[in-house]
């Protein structure tokens, strides 16, 4: 059992003069009658501000950093650390009646989960799934705007799929999520290192406090697993104070139409899967399994009849000799490994089109450009989610990133820019939408609207204005 920071113990000392069966909340725009409303200080406003308005319309109690002078006031260290607590004290702690899995890196989060998850229902074990791509509970999706949700939603979450009759979560843990202390007071059978690139950096600053910051999730946790084939993983297996399994890419390993296979443990892992990009995040799976009491047999024969995973190297067309795919590659590290994995040497083209969320991490526009510009053929900027951001701007930051001699082209609106490089296809083209994966929406301002390429794909190719011969959308 980790110990349990100073700061939390403080914390929930002085909280334990708040009744437990009031709900805590930290939004004011909501309901706050007869609720703990606790005071966060976010990037945009301070909760603080709030505090007398939310007494007015008939909070129990505030939960403040700083002192106010105002009634029912209760001052912690970290308001973020008290939420978390309070959450969990409200939902009575479903955490401790479940085995949690937390995975966090830059890449391949969400692969190892869908894979994981895999693994243990096939072993028997009824398990539940938190991330990016939703929240995923007896046989349910539901949606999740976060890849780690709030205390508040995430205890909630919990409480319901212990009621599910589910034993084990796995839980994709962001960086954000750690650092705003969202999963505070948690302790995690295994916690899951997969790789570290640059991204959030505008978040975090630099490379070291995003780094510091996934190093986190491994102060709670009771096993770690770390990929030691990456640098960061090196680092942080060397300083983590947990029994470590370590992994990495073996030097054999081969790559067949629909499938990797590699030794693993005496035996071979055959993964549904294709390209080396997806082999760490299986190996990372694998090795949790095992570590969480699934037999190697039992994983290197449940492995091959994973399910494909929506918006990973997902096959949308294939016909008339050409392919279109997608994935969610949305940093550079991940763009160029995605690209360089379905690179073949038959002679027809790699197509890139990729564009880069508004209002997010800057630096990593032009790098996405030159991964792009280093292992496709063709490029074609586009908009992504561009949020309030002007897209152009957006676009003028990512082509800053081509070098000379780049074949590329800017399309704006995506559906044209997916439509006309469709058309221009030929023979042996092998075509990557990058950026949305699973995502079947676009933000545009404030508003977010259906934008699922996999129907926009079927529905240009059954326009009958693609100028390829006897063109049809049957895969």
């Amino acid at each position: 059992m980790p110990n349990r920071p100073d700061r939390e113990v403080q914390c929930e000392g002085l909280l334990q003069a708040l009744p437990p069966e009031t709900e805590p909340v930290c939004d004011s725009r909501g309901d706050v009658k007869n609720k703990i409303f606790v005071c966060i200080r976010g990037t945009h406003h301070d909760g603080h501000a709030d505090a007398a308005e939310v007494l007015r319309r008939g909070a129990a109690a505030i939960v403040t950093q700083r002192k106010t002078g105002l009634p029912r006031e209760i001052t912690v260290p970290d308001t973020r650390l008290a939420m978390a607590l309070l959450s969990a004290r409200y939902w009575g702690n479903p955490a401790g009646e479940l085995r949690l899995i937390g995975i966090t890196g830059t890449n391949g989060k969400t692969t190892t989960a869908h894979l994981l998850c895999h693994l243990l229902h096939s072993a028997g074990i009824k398990t539940g799934r938190i991330g990016t791509d939703g929240i995923y509970r007896g046989g349910r999706r539901l949606p999740n705007p976060y890849t780690t949700p709030p205390p508040d939603l995430l205890h909630r979450t919990l409480r319901q799929m212990a009621g599910d009759g589910i034993t084990a979560v796995v839980m994709e843990v962001s960086s954000q999520a750690l650092v705003q202390q969202r999963t505070a007071g948690l302790t995690f059978e295994a916690a899951v290192f997969t790789n570290l690139s640059p991204e959030h950096l505008d978040y975090h600053g630099d490379i070291e406090r995003y780094f510091a910051a996934k190093a986190m999730l491994f102060t709670q946790c009771r096993r770690a697993v770390i990929h030691t084939g990456d640098p960061y993983g090196r680092r942080l297996a060397e300083q983590v104070t947990v029994p470590v399994t370590p992994y990495h890419l073996p030097w054999r390993y081969r790559c067949e139409a629909g499938r990797s296979i590699l030794p693993w443990r005496g035996g071979q892992l055959v993964i549904p899967l294709t390209g080396e990009v997806f082999l760490p995040d299986a190996l990372a799976a694998a090795e949790t399994a095992v570590a969480m009491g699934v037999s190697p047999g039992q994983v290197m024969a449940a492995m091959p009849q994973a399910p494909s995973i929506p918006g990973r190297a997902e096959l949308l067309w294939q016909g008339q000799g050409r392919t279109i795919m997608r994935d969610y590659a949305h940093t550079p590290d991940a763009l160029e490994r995605m690209l360089r994995s379905l690179r073949r040497g038959d002679g027809g083209r790699m197509l890139g089109l990729f564009g880069c969320g508004g209002r997010r991490d800057r630096k990593k526009r032009p790098m996405m450009a030159g991964a792009a510009a280093r292992w496709a053929d063709g490029i074609v900027i586009t908009d992504d989610n561009p949020r309030t951001e002007p897209p152009e701007e957006i676009r003028r930051e990512i082509i800053r990133g081509l070098p000379k001699n780049a074949r590329w082209r800017e399309i704006p609106d995506r559906r044209q820019a997916m439509e006309q490089t469709i058309a221009v296809m030929r023979q042996g083209d092998l075509l990557l939408l990058a950026g949305k994966g699973h995502e079947d929406y676009q933000i545009i301002m404030e508003k977010t609207v259906p934008f699922d390429e996999k129907e926009i794909v079927t529905e240009i190719l059954k326009s009958g204005r693609i100028p390829w011969k006897n063109c049809h959308c049957e895969k």
